[in-house]
């Protein structure tokens, strides 16, 4: 396998080194031993590991591993929430074979998948970024060790451009983005490698990868000359650029708005593609050191948060009723909870992890609906890697509604139970929430 291109990423949290993305080309099915890896990451449709010719499965096959078989060897099997499986550890004549460790499989079109998140085929190319809620629900260890697979280099080929037929500038754009932002935020990989097999590929993906390199390069110069020696503006500085920025956004939100309750449902599929193309491609700005006010999240002074509230939208009127009762038992907590006022968009994501990133506690209303919920899962892992680049306890959880099975990521908390919607324990919880102290660390609620 060659390099083609390859550049850091800084850590703008945690205190883990730089981690690298590599596009190399070859065959991962022969991974040589000097670039061997913890897991590779493939991608099939929903139950679906026949090594057909042409595939990564036929040429893993042809060297002696079958993924039929090592389907029916998983870890952890989270194909209903998540779109995808770990797989066990590989015996070893198959690692020194192979070079890696483990398979994790994503299967974005899985049914029940799909009904949960509400994903359709459609949209598969925004699903394939999903493959890091998967990296990060394996990846990220919990703080006490008690479920941790040790994956720090991971490899994956340009998934579900082959028989599912994904447009490559549709799908190389979004991973890289998803990449430099997890990895950005501490996601403990070291080394990702991205490999196209066919010279065509190869060749498309490289100038991809260069315009997503200089994208995140000019990003990087322009946050280290905020970040710089010159003084911060005072919040009177700021004060016009900021509202200037605050009627921009609400412009242009205002005007996706519009066009989306214009648009059929087949045209707003089509926008909301072309809303992503929007932001991905609009040039970098200056990005603002940490102490500098993020529009939407904190106010001009450069506002943290007591609490950040993540629950599901079905869940509104309950939580409406706790974040009442948690007000009443602490009147001058700052409560995040209104996410619906933060613009759509590409800076969703990291504008919902600069305020999880600025809470002291960040509390999970825990419900079937949380659990499919893929904005749940974006907030439960951007609390879930500040546990782990802080070494502190922030997650606490509220059992809303029963679920016989919760994900091993978040059934590891012990919970307040509020079940099933009961609204007068709900109440209760507020109000010893609320009496929690700014610098408590309880490992539990």
């Amino acid at each position: 396998m060659e390099i083609i291109d390859e550049f850091p990423v800084r850590r703008r949290h945690g205190d883990g080194p730089d981690a690298r993305i590599q596009l190399l080309t070859g065959d991962l099915a022969a991974i040589p031993p000097a670039q061997a890896v913890d897991a590779l990451v493939v991608s099939a449709f929903p139950n679906s590991y026949t090594p057909n010719p042409g595939t990564l499965f036929r040429s893993l096959f042809e060297r002696g591993l079958d993924m039929r078989e090592i389907a029916h060897q998983k870890e952890e099997d989270e194909r209903v929430r998540l779109g995808c499986w770990l797989s066990k550890e590989l015996p070893e004549t198959l690692r020194s074979r192979f070079n890696f460790r483990r398979v994790i499989c994503f299967e974005p079109l899985h049914p029940e998948f799909v009904a949960h998140a509400g994903n359709e085929r459609e949209s598969i190319e925004d699903r394939v970024g999903f493959v890091f809620r998967c990296l990060n629900h394996f990846i990220i260890p919990d703080r006490n060790s008690e479920r941790r697979y040790d994956i720090g280099s991971v490899a994956m080929p340009l998934l579900a451009t082959g028989n599912q037929m994904v447009a490559l500038d549709d799908l190389l754009p979004r991973l890289l983005d998803a990449a430099i932002f997890w990895l950005e935020q501490g996601l403990p990989i070291r080394q990702l490698k991205i490999a196209a097999f066919s010279p065509a590929k190869a060749s498309a993906a490289a100038a991809l990868f260069a315009q997503s390199r200089q994208h995140y390069q000019r990003q990087l110069a322009s946050r280290e000359l905020t970040s710089g020696p010159t003084p911060p503006q005072t919040s009177e500085g700021r004060a016009p650029r900021q509202l200037a920025e605050r009627l921009v956004a609400a412009c242009e939100q205002d005007l996706r708005g519009e066009l989306l309750r214009a648009a059929s449902e087949d045209e707003k599929k089509l926008l909301q593609r072309l809303f992503g193309r929007i932001d991905r491609r609009r040039p970098a700005a200056p990005e603002r050191s940490d102490d500098v006010a993020t529009t939407s999240v904190e106010d001009d002074t450069g506002r943290h948060y007591d609490f950040f509230i993540s629950y599901a939208h079905r869940q509104e009127r309950e939580v409406g009723e706790f974040v009442r009762a948690l007000q009443e038992s602490a009147p001058a907590a700052r409560v995040f909870y209104d996410r619906e006022s933060i613009p759509v968009g590409g800076q969703w994501l990291r504008i919902i992890s600069d305020a999880v990133n600025r809470t002291r506690h960040f509390i999970a209303v825990l419900s079937p609906d949380y659990t499919a919920s893929p904005v749940c899962w974006d907030e439960f892992q951007c609390a879930k890697l500040k546990e782990y680049n802080t070494r502190q306890s922030v997650i606490r959880t509220l059992r809303l509604y029963s679920e016989s099975d919760l994900p091993p990521i978040i059934g590891i908390y012990s919970y307040i139970d509020c079940a099933e919607g009961d609204l007068d324990k709900l109440r209760q919880s507020a109000t010893r929430i609320g009496s929690l102290p700014p610098g408590d660390d309880d490992a539990s609620p």
